[in-house]
């Protein structure tokens, strides 16, 4: 019986302390509030338990086994709401969520019945052992057996998917979780008269201590700090303890004096341990900068090095060929004119894409607002690309606004936006059309704005890439084989954003073409 009454108290201890712990660190997250309301759960049964064991009449030990009936309804339906809340699947399994709940209740309701648990009666060792209901009967199949199975299943199938995240930590679950409520059920045997002792009860405090574990890892708490809170709690409850049991005033004061002594002790170790862990996280975020800065600076020299190559080299060979007198025919030599002219404007498109990056990264953009004619800008720089459009055999349109598209903004800025959209339709396009809109339009907040949409027939955008398209450096597989920086789309985007306008991409998928729409208010007045 000793075994029995001090595993009730061991397993209300571990689980309260854990459940503490756990909630003080954070009340806001569900999984730490389900944490706690299971943890409860287990104290409150066995607590119950403990009072149980030490019943010396008929009536106490049933009045103790069917409140401690109440703790053990609530451990399977907390265990499986924080697991699934754990994986991330309670959106999908909120009725059945609802539904455990309402059942528990709904047991809850008759566990001070006949219904749910007989009477007690002498088994084997215990003076007391209760007889089950029928209710109870019901519950334990229905609810603590099939919903433990269940959410054990649902460990396994999350441990092997191939996607599941915390895999580390599912298996400590799942292996706790089968130790835990294994033990816990060695009680039910001697219920049904099979002569089975509940020496597992000791097991039970296992799985609350995996699930905090888990919520450590899951949440990043720092192991060493909760260890040593954990471990400081420890000793001033067992000095606290000794304090308050002791049996004469010398030995009251000895302990009360080491636990005030250890509680300040405590207090300054635990701050100590938090000064050093905020250091370190501080020390591994400035590393994590510092190793992003590495890596930024190594995307940029090799970018820069490999657009200023292309058309460095381009310019440097058609300029022999005119200068040596290899090429002589007027028409060959405009040809290679036009050749040398997109080349150096490529480089300048490309320096120009390099100052401005470093004006947004220090937030320094400067713009000169005044009015625009869109029609004529998009008509003009069309005109620009027309020899390379030709060059691929592709077909370059336009259709301007029937009437004048004005608004108010940076020219240059916005020219090198549209300049960049043309230029990427072209790239990307190997046969057939690239055609730029301009349409007036109802923006989002109502007002009246012009729409600018360029969309081409050529290698179209995956899904994948869609949203990561707008990013520093952001580039799709295909077209990485294809000159580009990976700046231009980045810098349009904070561009369009300044003018208080928006810009994004459409795409069906591979092949399937793409479209860039701008959006930008009528008669925007702006100071930048």
């Amino acid at each position: 019986m000793i075994f029995f009454i001090y595993s009730a108290i061991f397993n209300a201890f571990i689980s309260g302390l854990l459940g503490l712990v756990i909630i003080l660190k954070n009340k806001k997250e569900l999984i730490n509030r389900l944490f706690f309301g299971f943890s409860m759960s287990v104290v409150f049964w066995a607590l119950s338990y403990w009072q149980w064991m030490l019943a010396s009449t008929a009536s106490s030990a049933i009045f103790w086994v069917r409140l401690l009936s109440i703790g053990a309804l609530f451990i399977p339906v907390f265990y499986f709401h924080w697991v699934v809340s754990f994986l991330r699947q309670n959106k999908k399994k909120k009725y059945f969520i609802y539904a455990i709940y309402v059942l528990s209740l709904i047991f809850l309701a008759f566990s001070f019945s006949d219904l749910f648990i007989k009477n007690v009666e002498p088994k084997f060792i215990f003076p007391f052992w209760p007889n089950p209901g029928i209710l109870y009967n019901l519950f334990l199949f229905s609810t603590f057996l099939s919903l433990t199975i269940y959410t054990i299943i649902i460990l396994i199938k999350a441990y092997k998917n191939k996607e599941t995240k915390n895999k580390e930590s599912i298996k400590y679950i799942l292996l706790a979780s089968i130790i835990g409520f294994g033990g816990g059920a060695t009680n039910f045997f001697l219920w049904y008269n099979i002569p089975i002792f509940p020496y597992g009860n000791i097991l039970v405090s296992l799985y609350p201590v995996a699930l905090s574990m888990a919520i450590f890892k899951y949440q990043l708490f720092d192991i060493k700090v909760v260890a040593t809170e954990f471990l400081t709690f420890l000793v001033w409850i067992f000095l606290l303890s000794r304090t308050l049991i002791a049996q004469n005033i010398q030995e009251r004061l000895v302990n009360g004096g080491l636990f005030i002594i250890m509680v300040i002790f405590g207090i300054l170790l635990i701050r100590s341990i938090l000064k050093e862990v905020k250091h370190r996280e501080e020390l591994e975020k400035l590393t994590q900068k510092l190793e992003g800065l590495n890596k930024y600076k190594s995307e940029l020299i090799s970018i820069v090095a490999h657009q200023l190559k292309n058309p460095l080299a381009v310019v440097k060979g058609y300029s022999s060929l005119i200068g040596d007198g290899t090429i002589k025919d007027p028409n060959k030599i405009m040809e290679v004119y036009q050749k040398i002219k997109l080349s150096t404007n490529k480089l300048i498109d490309l320096l120009n894409n390099l100052l401005d990056l470093g004006h947004i990264e220090d937030g320094k953009m400067h713009y000169d607002f005044g009015p625009i004619n869109l029609n004529i800008m998009l008509s003009e720089i069309i005109n620009d690309f027309q020899f390379a459009a030709t060059q691929k055999k592709l077909s370059l349109i336009i259709e301007p606004y029937s009437q004048d598209a004005i608004i108010s903004g940076d020219p240059y800025k916005l020219s090198q936006v549209f300049r960049n959209l043309i230029d990427n339709s072209i790239k990307y396009t190997e046969a057939g059309w690239v055609k730029t809109v301009i349409s007036k339009e109802s923006l989002s907040d109502g007002k009246d704005g012009i729409r600018i949409k360029v969309y081409d027939s050529g290698m179209g955008i995956s899904q994948e890439l869609l949203p990561k398209l707008f990013q520093r450096f952001q580039r799709g597989v295909e077209e990485k084989q294809i000159l580009g920086s990976g700046l231009g789309l980045y810098i349009s985007k904070q561009i369009v954003e300044d003018h208080s306008g928006k810009i994004w991409v459409e795409s069906d998928g591979e092949g399937k073409g793409s479209s860039f729409i701008v959006e930008l208010p009528i008669a925007t007045t702006l100071n930048k």
